[in-house]
């Protein structure tokens, strides 16, 4: 060990660390690109050798360049195009993310000799990703609607022009540009859970209910709880991808919190993770002997305009409401909100007791309290869907699952408590 010190801060270590670290990312990208080759059997542009020579060349690249000019950086790169081109010009591969890939890879190198290494390494799980998860991504895009397409080009343009628009003020403590921020965030997370949809196609009904519970925990009971009556042999999977989804809506909500106050959230951890370990085990336990069936949860694209409208004036009357609430009623009027929010959404209240705690103006554990008692009564409105829309034997596997989140809602209030 002492002896690794001794070579790491050696003036000979640093004078070839850049080309050591511009040799391993290039290598990186290399294998994958030699992988892919080798399974595929196809002919294209470059493998591990290449690609690791790439980077090389990026990095003495900077290195002339310091000591004879900026334009050998260009002449180098062109070079290097033209190399590719004529490559591409004789194996007549078709696509070219392998040659954009190796051009990538010249510059991770070049960033490499100028010691920015965390976006050299960036860069290269960033292309790693992208050639990798190929048919995936594939996957996606032929799932993709014409619909969700449109409704992410609108929901990005109106984003565009009605944020700067709005007034970065307090009206009634509500700031419109705040507001708007959090339809975007809100809209983002949903986005991503539905890509997971996309991506995960039709899976165990319980990994479906969990990637669904990303979105959408109530569309996920309301998507399995008709199916319940139709395949009725199907009962204990579809309760069990319910009471996933409803587990994962604690994770979702702490980093939720975690946004608005990474302090206020640190706290929520404890009993989100009772309650999202209570659930999931449940889950897993009524599905470990058929856990091979298969379901698609359907849920909606959470860009629509109409969805994002909805949510910020739902999440600006929650936290008009919240403060008001608190200041006549105390805490006992935040815990009333708490419970009527958690019939429709538990996010615009997350969001609103988070930023309350973050000025000062409610304690920890009421506010603890407040998204935990939003997130219970939610429980309570999908445990009716289940019995109004599924079956009594759908009612009566998910009734356990719910007791035991609530349980472990109850045990996280208990062990914050005694740790604060």
């Amino acid at each position: 060990m002492e002896i690794l010190k001794e070579l790491v801060n050696s003036d000979v270590w640093k004078l070839y660390e850049p080309y050591v670290v511009a040799l391993l990312l290039g290598g990186l990208v290399g294998v994958e690109r030699e992988f892919k080759k080798q399974r595929e059997k196809k002919a294209f542009f470059g493998g591990v050798r290449t690609f690791t020579l790439i980077s090389l060349f990026g990095a003495l690249s900077g290195a002339l360049s310091s000591k004879f000019g900026l334009p050998l950086v260009y002449i180098s790169f062109f070079g290097l195009v033209l190399l590719i081109g004529i490559s591409e010009l004789l194996e007549r591969a078709p696509g070219l993310t392998s040659e954009i890939s190796g051009l990538i890879t010249y510059l991770i190198g070049l960033l490499s000799y100028t010691g920015n290494y965390q976006l050299a390494a960036l860069l290269t799980i960033s292309v790693l990703t992208v050639l990798s998860f190929k048919e995936q991504m594939h996957t996606f895009v032929k799932h993709l609607t014409l619909e969700d397409l449109y409704a992410f080009l609108k929901f990005a343009a109106v984003t565009v022009v009605i944020y700067p628009l709005l007034p970065d003020r307090s009206f009634y403590g509500v700031n419109p540009r705040e507001v708007w921020t959090m339809v975007v965030v809100i809209s983002s997370i949903d986005f991503l859970g539905y890509i997971l949809t996309k991506f995960a196609g039709e899976k165990g009904v319980l990994i479906a209910g969990l990637i669904g519970g990303l979105v959408s925990s109530t569309a996920v009971t309301a998507t399995f709880s008709p199916l319940a009556r139709i395949n009725p042999i199907l009962t204990r999977e579809y309760a069990a991808g319910i009471v996933g989804a409803s587990a994962i809506m604690f994770p979702r909500m702490t980093v939720l919190a975690a946004i608005i106050s990474p302090g206020f959230a640190k706290y929520l951890v404890i009993p989100s993770l009772i309650a999202f370990g209570f659930g999931v085990v449940y889950a897993y336990w009524l599905t470990k002997k058929t856990s091979k069936r298969q379901a698609q949860v359907n849920v909606s694209n959470p860009f629509e305009l109409s969805t994002a409208f909805k949510f910020g004036l739902f999440y600006a009357f929650i936290l008009f409401v919240s403060r008001e609430a608190l200041k006549y009623f105390g805490n006992f009027g935040l815990y009333a909100v708490a419970a009527l929010s958690g019939l429709s959404d538990v996010d615009p209240l997350t969001l609103s007791v988070s930023k309350l705690f973050a000025s000062g103006a409610v304690a920890l554990i009421p506010a603890v309290i407040a998204v935990l008692l939003s997130a219970f009564v939610n429980t309570l409105f999908k445990w009716f869907l289940t019995i109004s829309m599924g079956t009594r034997e759908l009612f009566r596997l998910v009734t356990p699952g719910f007791i035991l989140l609530a349980v472990g809602e109850v045990i996280g209030v208990l062990v914050l408590y005694l740790v604060v």
